[in-house]
């Protein structure tokens, strides 16, 4: 029986619907965190995220491989992909936009493709993605508002730092994603199954004694906030994104940079209210530019 997509199309079905997940995912963080706090948020979508996935892999008939390799790549990725950066965003957006938290996720493929270069050896650094790089960080700056980067200590100071916890957690996604084409080849659902539950080992601690669940009202806007994150921003997205991977590796999955801002920018704008700032817009379209020019170097660098 022939396969119902070919590789390339199941790759790009998989890119789109992972990209509008991710996109429309920071409304629901920010709708979360306003009730119930950061560490709560991303405590109870890692734990339903878990649930599901571990079902799912029983019902499939698969076991998770416990190798000492796995085990550690569970961790490793679990806290690189999954607890740490949902931490950063979901503390982030206590304090700014849900678009300008998913916008500022951008730059994450410049970074994998730096770590590709040099820990998979499967991409060059060339002028032109130089120059990418080059205006990715421009656009950072105007992004920020250089009145913000040159008083730090001003009024704006706490959004000034939530800002860097998310491009602090688009690295982690960058150094995941390219950590993750070097984890043992067991079944994606396995290995979505193993990270989810490698990650829980960083937050529970934190949603038990640092800033404990159970004191917690939950609204039912919270309630149904969080179950959204763990049923497809936590568990369908993690096996979408572990496919991307075996199918077309970090590079490829990278291309969700082109596609996640926008969508987060302008979802935060039509459902939750949120202002359009001239400096935002620019921003995206500097750093869409970026992509753009460090994707088309790619491509060339293939053809030739």
């Amino acid at each position: 029986m022939k396969p119902l997509f070919k590789p390339d199309l199941l790759s790009w079905l998989c890119l789109v619907t992972l990209a509008l997940i991710w996109g429309v995912n920071f409304i629901f963080i920010k709708i979360s965190v306003e009730d119930v706090g950061p560490t709560t948020n991303v405590f109870f979508r890692l734990l339903l995220g878990s649930i599901i996935l571990s079902i799912y892999l029983r019902s499939t008939g698969s076991k998770l491989p416990l190798a000492k390799t796995n085990l550690l790549f569970y961790t490793v990725l679990g806290f690189l992909g999954l607890a740490l950066p949902f931490f950063l965003i979901s503390s982030a957006e206590v304090y700014i936009d849900s678009g300008l938290a998913g916008l500022l996720m951008s730059p994450m493929p410049l970074l994998t493709l730096g770590l590709s270069a040099l820990i998979l050896k499967d991409e060059v650094i060339n002028k032109t993605k130089i120059l990418a790089f080059v205006v990715a960080f421009f656009g950072l700056i105007v992004l920020f508002g250089p009145e913000n980067l040159l008083t730090l200590g001003g009024s704006n100071k706490i959004e000034f730092i939530s800002q860097i916890l998310v491009l602090i957690a688009a690295c982690c996604y960058g150094t995941n994603a390219v950590l993750s084409k070097l984890a043992p080849k067991i079944d994606v659902v396995a290995m979505a199954t193993g990270v989810c539950l490698g990650s829980l080992l960083f937050i529970t601690p934190l949603a038990l004694f640092y800033d404990p669940f159970f004191k917690i009202d939950f609204t039912n806007e919270a309630i149904i906030a969080i179950v959204i994150q763990g049923v497809f921003g936590t568990a369908i997205a993690n096996i979408l994104f572990f496919k991307i991977i075996e199918l077309k590796g970090p590079v490829f999955l990278s291309l969700l940079n082109f596609m996640i801002p926008p969508i987060a920018f302008f979802t935060g704008v039509l459902f939750l209210n949120e202002e359009i700032k001239i400096n935002a817009l620019l921003a995206l379209a500097m750093i869409l530019g970026a992509l753009y020019i460090n994707y088309r170097s790619s491509r060339t660098n293939k053809i030739n």
